[in-house]
């Protein structure tokens, strides 16, 4: 098992990806992400698995979610060990074409050579906000 010594690098690039999300910078995210890459996620759909390899086709799937909003905030993060993992938490506040929202989501990463080799993310789904 990974100590958090080991882990260092890795919250730092949780916290690279959760900012790379907020400022849009998509090619920030591609960049967390080894070439050879795994990201599956759960999202709240008729079909809600998602699976992509590869730095670029993960970080497609992450601004196909996130591209659309003109304006995006950060409302919480957290990026901790767990185990030989990184926790990444975060819940955006963002608005979209026809109004506002608010999503969660969750990841699981395996950091390898300082990037992500494995995620594994749950989305709550963009969740209206009320007026």
């Amino acid at each position: 098992m990974a100590s958090v010594n080991e882990l260092t690098p890795g919250l730092a690039l949780g916290r690279r990806f959760v900012d790379a999300i907020v400022t849009h910078d998509w090619e920030g995210v591609a960049a967390c992400f080894s070439p050879d890459a795994r990201l599956v996620a759960v999202v709240p759909k008729e079909r809600p698995f998602r699976e992509k390899a590869g730095a670029d086709e993960a970080a497609s799937l992450i601004r196909a979610w996130f591209g659309d909003a003109d304006v995006t905030e950060l409302l919480s993060s957290e990026v901790e060990p767990l185990a030989d993992r990184i926790r990444i938490q975060y819940r955006i506040r963002e608005h979209e074409p026809d109004g506002w929202y608010l999503v969660e989501q969750v990841a699981y990463a395996t950091i390898s050579e300082g990037l992500f080799e494995d995620v594994n993310l749950a989305c709550s789904g963009f969740r209206p906000e009320s007026d």
